[in-house]
């Protein structure tokens, strides 16, 4: 019994968001939309609605009456994503007010003893992909504080699309580097410094957008 339409084409859109975002999907590989209906047992239907939707967002780019292929993305793509969440992200962790903090001190407590126990000896391929993983929800857990759901959705996005370059450039991560960079951006918001919070994101940003250009 295949799943109706509506939570088909949420299925759908998730699993091959997802693909696309870890390289499982690489850019510029057609789209087998047969073989996704067929994995994910719905029909064509609601893979096609996915489609259209992550077309939108820049995800894919279909060919009129030929395919659907995975967006390719390009140096400037990676300068503009990063200009981006270098202006938004610092914005949204310069404005965690002192009240907000303390309402998610438990929180950034935990984030931070997650990430300064995270095991960065491990380079293995699997290793590097579940440390992908846990960077992408440390970034999508701060920017969730904001109120906005607007921001919040575009900070998402944001982050998502900036994660493809370090899937494809896998072990290029200075996994070190980002886990002291995440830990300075956690003692300023536990500290209640707001200021200093933001400052040290734009730094781990800038130097992520650094790192990706080199690993271009």
């Amino acid at each position: 019994m295949k799943i109706l339409s509506k939570h088909g084409k949420e299925t759908a859109l998730n699993y091959i968001k997802n693909q696309i975002i870890t390289c499982a999907m690489m850019p510029g590989s057609t789209i087998q939309i047969d073989e996704i209906a067929e994995h994910l047992n719905i029909s064509k239907i609601p893979v096609r609605e996915a489609l259209l939707a992550l077309q939108h967002d820049g995800y894919v780019t279909v060919i009129p009456r030929k395919k659907t292929i995975v967006s390719k993305i390009s140096l400037q793509d990676l300068k503009d994503i990063y200009d981006a969440r270098v202006l938004i992200e610092s914005f949204v962790i310069e404005n965690i007010t002192e009240k907000c903090a303390e309402n998610n001190m438990e929180s950034f407590l935990l984030l931070r003893k997650t990430w300064e126990g995270i095991d960065i000896s491990n380079q293995s391929r699997e290793a590097y992909m579940d440390f992908l993983h846990s960077d992408i929800n440390f970034h999508l857990t701060l920017v969730s504080l904001e109120s906005n759901p607007y921001i919040v959705n575009l900070c998402q996005e944001l982050i998502y699309k900036s994660q493809r370059f370090w899937y494809v450039a896998l072990f290029n991560n200075d996994m070190h580097t980002v886990r002291e960079e995440h830990l300075n951006i956690l003692d300023a918001i536990i500290r209640h410094d707001a200021e200093a919070a933001a400052a040290a994101c734009k730094k781990h940003i800038s130097v992520s957008k650094a790192l990706s250009i080199l690993s271009d």
